[in-house]
């Protein structure tokens, strides 16, 4: 069949136009990632569901995309995994998309952080809390064995070393410490068929989070020119189950304290001289639950125009 050469133009045109079209921008908003059903922890076997939602967003509007380790898994509105198989373990993510009224059409969300599934093939696992823990708070690690056999005796370890000896299959570990955080592990006895049986757990790595990070103090450089336009930044992280608490910063030179607390992190010197020069630091604090911290120092040295010393 004779195809003009004026038709091949026009095609090739409406191929360049729609190969050039703009992906949907992400939303600034971040989809999450949630275990509904089961544990993020299980037995090869065993079922779990993961739910993808997106914070302050109704959901029937969302089209939920699922990943593995960055591999396509299709799109639904729930992932479950039944009678998960030890391959199927991973980082999971989700983003969630839905059409718009205007160009491109559709919109999509960041996609959401990593939550890992775990499936052992073993006999024995290591139940650990799903997010990290903080301090003053109470831990609970349960040793699992596969088909729940009554158990004899249970060792957990941390770091190597053996940290009990129980009957039951729960640790407890109230009021945590920043110590407390490590690899923790356990090994069960039991008896089945009239014969001992023993298994041991592989490693988790437990994390305990300070309430509030001890700040770092960042500049851009530490030598700075004269008359440069220089900002200082206390870099720290209020980790609390209440989000509506807030941070005063304090921006501190030779020890001295140089304004009234900021609401933000960063502290401007809009033209900075000579006599600038010193040893800064910053300290946060979060007046409702009475904590502060104290950066290290660190120095910035500043030299005029003509000056080659540095």
């Amino acid at each position: 069949m004779y195809v003009l050469p004026g038709a091949i133009a026009i095609l090739t045109f409406i191929a360049n136009v729609k190969s050039e079209e703009p992906k949907p921008t992400p939303l600034p908003v971040r989809a999450k990632v949630k275990v509904s059903m089961g544990e993020a922890r299980l037995f090869s076997g065993e079922d779990v569901q993961l739910t993808c939602s997106i914070p302050d967003q109704p959901a029937p509007k969302w089209t939920y995309h699922w990943f593995r380790d960055e591999v396509s898994l299709g799109i639904s509105d729930v992932y479950r995994l039944q009678k998960a198989k030890v391959q199927q373990g991973g980082k999971y993510t989700c983003y969630g998309e839905k059409e718009i009224e205007t160009w491109p059409y559709s919109a999509e969300t960041l996609p959401s952080e990593p939550h890992t599934i775990y499936v052992d093939g073993g006999w024995a696992l290591l139940r650990v809390p799903a997010e990290p823990l903080l301090i003053e708070e109470t831990m609970t690690l349960t040793c699992r064995i596969r088909g729940e056999p009554v158990l004899v005796e249970v060792l957990f370890y941390k770091d190597g070393i053996e940290i009990h000896n129980l009957k039951g299959k729960d640790l407890v570990l109230p009021k945590l410490t920043l110590k407390d955080k490590g690899s923790y592990w356990c090994r069960a006895t039991w008896v089945q068929g009239f014969e001992y049986h023993s298994a041991q757990s592989l490693p988790v790595y437990v994390a305990v989070l300070d309430k509030l990070n001890t700040p770092v103090l960042e500049t851009e450089r530490e030598e700075v020119v004269r008359g440069e336009r220089v900002v200082l930044r206390c870099v720290t992280q209020l980790n609390v189950r209440d989000k509506d608490l807030s941070i005063d910063y304090y921006f501190l030179k030779d020890g001295s304290r140089l304004g009234p607390a900021l609401p933000q992190e960063s502290y401007l010197i809009p033209f900075i001289e000579e006599e600038d020069a010193g040893l800064y630091s910053c300290r946060v604090r979060v007046r409702a639950l009475e904590l502060e911290r104290l950066s290290e120092q660190v120095e910035l040295k500043v030299r005029s125009d003509d000056d080659q010393s540095f």
